[in-house]
């Protein structure tokens, strides 16, 4: 017959089956903080020798290095991996062509996927068509032009790009120009004749240029202009017509004949005497005769602007008289 266990035998087994359990869960959890301690080192430090790859990159000169596609490139495994791309142009490089190249230059890197690239930008620095003008006109000036005059090249709108580590600055290193002619080329060099980056040869006229009044705002039939409506601008002499105005005294006072715009350069036919004299008005007649001044009352039988003779008559006499306009509503009979 088997053996029964007490009740005193049974609970000391019982203990004795807790306390084991204990002893194993607290090995167990030991086990496994060592395990993921290991596991976090492990992958702490592939992470710090790992590179990681930049979503773009900015290259101010004129090649590209490692350290420009991945942050944390030891020093010593920088180095050159080509020339970078012109000034102000792009490239793209691909998941399959970085990790060529971190094979070949033992970087730790792998693309997570084909999507992975990176955008390599050239900083450009750009000298403008204004300034290529200006130095061109100062070089020939220094030759003895002396008049007022302007640069027109035969290239449109030129201008230099250069790397973004390079002074955006041009110099003249080689003109030909006869005086007396009205035609010149040149070389150009950025950022200067010493230092020429980049060269540029142009060639163009240079046209004499003449002052002249044109309106500040645009101008509609009636209005009248004063001298606050004027500025003066250059133009070339060769865009000069018989009739331009040059004179700012004969627009002061005019009115336009049709709408006249801002900036443009008005010619005789574009303005008149502004009209002060209309048909039917009561006008002042006057009367100036061996010394003798008279006044009357008269009636405008035309329009009539300042220094026209019109028709107009004496309302004393019912009398028709020719008079010339000098005022608003004022005639001088002839």
């Amino acid at each position: 017959m088997g053996h029964h266990m007490t009740k005193l035998e049974k609970q000391e087994t019982s203990q004795s089956i807790l306390y084991m359990c204990r002893i194993t869960f607290r090995t167990m959890t030991i086990v496994l903080a060592i395990t993921y301690g290991i596991l976090y080192m492990f992958l702490n430090v592939r992470s710090a020798d790992a590179a990681t790859l930049k979503s773009e990159t900015v290259i101010s000169g004129d090649v590209v290095m490692v350290s420009d596609l991945f942050d944390d490139v030891p020093s010593k495994q920088d180095a050159i991996i080509g020339n970078a791309p012109a000034p102000g142009q792009t490239v793209i490089l691909n998941a399959k062509s970085l990790e060529r190249l971190a094979n070949t230059y033992d970087i730790k890197w792998k693309p997570m996927g084909p999507s992975d690239q990176i955008v390599v930008r050239s900083v450009v620095q750009t000298v403008p068509t204004s300034d290529i003008l200006e130095v061109i006109r100062k070089d020939l000036m220094a030759r003895g032009i002396s008049n007022k005059f302007e640069v027109t090249l035969n290239t449109v709108a030129p201008t230099i790009s250069l790397p973004g580590n390079v002074q955006a600055t041009v110099e003249v290193s080689q003109m030909n120009y006869t005086p007396g002619r009205d035609v010149f080329t040149a070389v150009l060099a950025a950022p200067n004749a010493q230092n020429p980056v980049k060269t540029l040869s142009v060639s163009g006229l240079i046209e004499k240029t003449i002052q002249v009044p044109v309106l500040t705002k645009g101008f509609n039939t009636d209005d009248i202009i004063s001298a606050s409506d004027l500025e003066w601008i250059d133009i070339p002499t060769r865009h000069m017509v018989n009739d331009t105005i040059v004179d700012a005294d004969k627009l002061i006072g005019k009115t336009p004949v049709r709408m006249v715009e801002a900036g443009i350069p008005i010619r005789d036919r574009d303005v008149k005497s502004p009209q002060l004299v209309t048909r039917g008005d009561e006008v002042v007649l006057q009367f100036n005769q061996s010394g003798l001044y008279l006044t009357a009352k008269g009636k405008a039988m035309q329009n009539g602007a300042e220094g026209e003779i019109i028709r107009v008559m004496n309302l004393s006499s019912n009398q028709s008289l020719r008079a010339q306009v000098t005022g608003d509503r004022i005639v001088v009979v002839q």
